[in-house]
């Protein structure tokens, strides 16, 4: 489900605020605001919480900062890139959930499933719902 702003009175994303430049696959230290170029993920609505947010700008597959693994209530994505949040259930398999560039939400309705974010869509994993 691709969000945006204009349609959904609840998504606020946040301005892009400048920041260091990091290398591929390599996630920089929390943060307070989304960074330009990464997707960010929040354990609070609204872009808040204690330890700050955590972003992803690289390729294969990162693991959720155990601050925001399956306790993801916001995220914005300030790239023009699209990323897949990855969900393992108990039961076995592999849902995902596509992040396209310039998505966001302040309350996030897939909060409890984020385990992991990726960059290519996975082969091995079927749509969250509702499908992507």
């Amino acid at each position: 489900m691709r969000l945006r702003a204009a349609a959904l009175s609840t998504v606020v994303c946040a301005a892009a605020t400048p920041a260091a430049a990091t290398g591929p696959g390599r996630t920089p230290p929390a943060v307070e605001a989304a960074l330009s170029g990464h997707v960010c993920f929040w354990p609070e609505p609204d872009e808040m919480g204690p330890g700050g947010g955590r972003c992803y700008n690289g390729t294969g597959f990162a693991e959720a900062a155990p601050h925001v693994k399956r306790h993801a209530k916001s995220f914005s994505n300030q790239s023009q890139e699209t990323f897949h949040a990855l969900h393992f259930p108990a039961g076995g398999g592999c849902l995902y959930r596509t992040v396209h560039g310039g998505d966001c939400a302040s309350y996030w309705e897939w909060w409890d499933k984020l385990d992991g974010v990726r960059s290519s869509r996975p082969t091995d994993c079927s749509p969250g719902f509702p499908p992507s």
